[in-house]
């Protein structure tokens, strides 16, 4: 029986389904070429147009007070749901870069994309990519 590491442990409880996938794909990349989706990370984009990455310059650009509100609101998201996952990522012990909030925007990005693509199954509370990612 496989036991995803990130399931044992209580502080999960307080996370989304999404949250605990975006820490999967983190500590997955953590691992380097040892992890058997290395090849595939190779080919994911370096970045995504979502509104969490928007920038002051990008998000001014949108010029609707509406469409500035929602930008500003997505930033503000992420970095709550990144602050929240921060401690557990932390206790993985992944490397310094990607602990930081771009790369937090970034993997939230690629969990975004596979879910728009229907790779992402979930089933309960633990998605079908997870079950893949850090099992003993």
């Amino acid at each position: 029986m496989k036991l995803c590491l990130l399931h044992s442990k209580p502080i999960l409880l307080t996370l989304l389904p999404r949250q605990v996938f975006t820490v999967c794909l983190v500590y997955e990349i953590n691992k380097g070429k040892a992890s058997p989706w290395h090849p595939y990370f190779l080919h994911l984009p370096r970045s995504y147009s979502i509104l969490a990455a928007f920038g002051e310059l990008e998000t001014q650009a949108l010029q609707v007070d509406y469409a500035i509100w929602a930008a500003q609101k997505a930033v503000t998201k992420a970095k709550y749901e990144w602050e929240q996952a921060f401690t557990r990522m932390k206790e993985l012990k992944l490397e310094p870069p990607l602990l930081t909030f771009k790369a937090w925007i970034w993997a939230t990005g690629t969990v975004q994309i596979i879910a728009r693509d229907k790779i992402l199954q979930t089933s309960g509370n633990i998605c079908y990519l997870c079950k893949h990612f850090l099992v003993i």
